[in-house]
């Protein structure tokens, strides 16, 4: 009897031993395999060459940009006030972002911004992105 109830030890740590080892193999492929988007800009004071914002995939599967917006807004006590946008209007097609590659979207002649000192006084610019089969945009920081 004795040696049964060892055996059967043995086997219930060898088997909870086993199940944590596949949960913690489970959560590092969920983790690793998460949406990551790095968000940058190249911006220029001339219209012909124009501005840039380039976003990023960081991670190892590709996602869909349905819409888009880009924000200036500027603090103001707990919450954020936008003051300008610029959207997606012209854009018709989703923007497909391959893993671990980037998309850059040009603002030239008429669709060019100022973003100096002066022209954003205080505010900051936000890209707002729409992707596919997420409930919630995302939003990162462009510049300022």
């Amino acid at each position: 009897m004795k040696d049964f109830l060892a055996d059967s030890h043995l086997l219930a740590l060898w088997g909870a031993l086993l199940s944590t080892l596949l949960a913690a193999v489970k959560l590092w492929e969920l983790w690793s395999s998460r949406l990551r988007v790095e968000v940058s800009h190249n911006f220029t004071g001339s219209e012909s060459i124009g501005n840039e914002v380039i976003i990023r995939n960081l991670g190892s599967r590709p996602f869909l940009i349905t819409n888009w917006e880009l924000l200036w807004r500027q603090r103001s006590f707990i919450r954020w006030k936008q003051s300008h946008s610029i959207g997606a209007d012209e854009y018709n097609e989703d923007i497909k972002v391959g893993p671990h590659s980037s998309i850059k979207l040009t603002f030239r002649e008429e669709n060019h911004f100022d973003w100096g000192a002066s022209a954003l006084r205080g505010r900051t610019i936000f890209i707002r992105l729409y992707i596919a089969g997420k409930s919630k945009p995302i939003l990162r920081k462009v510049y300022g």
